[in-house]
């Protein structure tokens, strides 16, 4: 546990900076000097008559007016990552909840939960004010960049969750003696970025796992995949074989499938150009053409085509194409958006074909 780490629960992790510097924070009703960051665990339907008099009474309970309090619904024995750095001298923290995302364009999220991820930078060096800002924009701007790699949902990339807080603490410059820039370009900015960037995307790579970040990728869970193969199965199911054990071993194979990092790289890639594609971001293709589903678009199937072939070969190839066939004709309702679409047919495809490789083959594993 890093030294600074002064007390560490499920429900409260308190961090000594070891100094008082000045605030700047995204969370209401902070102080505007603090030596003490803290993480506060409340409960999802969090909903104090006075927010203004919660937070006093979490510093109350402390003993200590001087502390800065980060509110989230996760738990911090299991969701708080602490790095401390050397140059610069300082801490960084982060609590990570993955749910709302943020969505722009979306409209808001009432009533919003408490801050899911929340970010804590101190840095035992003197700021001017513009300098504490800019590192406060630096953390900002690590965090939305973190997010991104872990493809929360929505119909753009989203840059964090909806309740999302920040807060940074620094020494307090005096006239012309404090540095007065801080970004990701400075030596000071630069380790904040990367720090807050890496505690983000493994602290949630490990949360979500390769079935989560599936589903962020794809809009479907495992549960939702084996749905849609049980679908297709049901129109060619072999005889003498339960739905309950095709089922089961379905899931199996999906689940194998979905740990795979080839697999996984196609799945990724697919929500990555759909991305871009509603963005407007694919060369020669508007936003408006693209959401259209443009014929002239073919890379979509060579991405399916690419992942059946790895997953199950030809056989597996031939499964996709007739998802596909499926899925135009209603008996699957797979929905996705044009690149993850034919992914999508191509586990479903692959898993299957391997099912019936594995059932009139008699092995069932």
């Amino acid at each position: 546990m890093p030294a600074r780490l002064a007390r560490h629960t499920r429900d409260v992790a308190v961090i000594d900076l070891g100094f008082r510097g000045v605030v700047a924070s995204s969370a209401p009703y902070q102080p505007p000097e603090a030596s003490l960051i803290v993480f506060r665990r409340v409960g999802e339907d969090f909903n104090p008559p006075s927010l203004r008099a919660f937070y006093e009474g979490v510093r109350r309970d402390l003993g200590r007016e001087d502390a800065v309090v980060l509110l989230t619904a996760v738990d911090l024995e299991e969701r708080l990552a602490v790095e401390e750095l050397e140059d610069p001298p300082g801490v960084v923290a982060v609590s990570l909840g993955l749910t709302p995302p943020t969505c722009p364009g979306r409209g808001v999220h009432e009533p919003l939960k408490p801050s899911t991820i929340n970010v804590a930078v101190g840095v035992d060096v003197e700021l001017e004010r513009s300098g504490l800002m800019d590192l406060f924009r630096v953390a900002a701007e690590a965090k939305a960049l973190a997010a991104v790699e872990l493809l929360l949902r929505c119909r753009t990339r989203s840059p964090g969750t909806a309740s999302d807080g920040l807060a940074v603490v620094a020494r307090p410059g005096g006239p012309g003696g404090g540095a007065v820039t801080a970004g990701m370009s400075t030596r000071l900015g630069g380790p904040v970025a990367w720090s807050i960037y890496r505690l983000i995307v493994g602290l949630g790579a490990r949360i979500l796992g390769p079935l989560g970040l599936a589903e962020n990728a794809l809009g479907y869970s495992l549960e939702g995949l084996l749905d849609l193969a049980m679908e297709a199965y049901s129109r060619a199911p072999v005889p003498g074989v339960s739905v309950e054990e095709a089922r089961r071993m379905v899931r199996g194979i999906l689940a194998r499938l979905l740990r795979d990092p080839n697999v996984a790289s196609l799945v990724i890639a697919a929500r990555d150009l759909d991305l871009r594609g509603a963005a407007g971001a694919l060369p020669g293709v508007s936003a408006e053409e693209f959401a259209r589903d443009p014929r002239g678009i073919v890379a979509d199937e060579l991405l399916a085509v690419a992942l059946s072939l790895y997953a199950a070969g030809f056989k597996g190839l031939l499964a996709a194409y007739w998802v596909e066939r499926l899925k135009e004709s209603g008996a699957v309702g797979i929905e996705a958006p044009t690149f993850e679409d034919d992914v999508v047919s191509a586990l479903v495809g692959s898993a299957l074909s391997l099912l019936y490789d594995m059932l009139l083959g008699g092995s069932r594993g």
